[in-house]
């Protein structure tokens, strides 16, 4: 009598146990969540804009509502050139 074994090569490897797994993705989820808070609540050190700076993004603005109210878009012209004047003044 003769007996026919078949080796698998392919064989399934020991599956880990699901606690292993979840704690895995528990520590993963973790370590995501402070990496995004982290990014999110990063502190940019705010920079002083000089005078000049400030009333050309005021003129910028104005240039954005010109076409729509064009009384409020001379005012904030006006405006701008009141806070250089007055700086120069300083």
């Amino acid at each position: 009598m003769t007996s026919i074994t078949l080796h698998h090569i392919n064989a399934p490897r020991k599956a880990g146990s699901v606690t292993t797994a979840l704690r895995e993705l528990a520590m993963a989820s973790h370590h995501l969540t402070l990496a995004l808070l982290a990014s999110l609540t990063q502190r940019r050190v705010p920079t002083q804009l000089t005078v000049r700076e400030e009333a050309d993004n005021l003129r910028a603005m104005a240039d954005g509502l010109a076409l729509k109210d064009t009384r409020f878009a001379q005012d904030l012209y006006a405006a701008a050139d009141r806070h250089e004047r007055g700086a120069s003044a300083d």
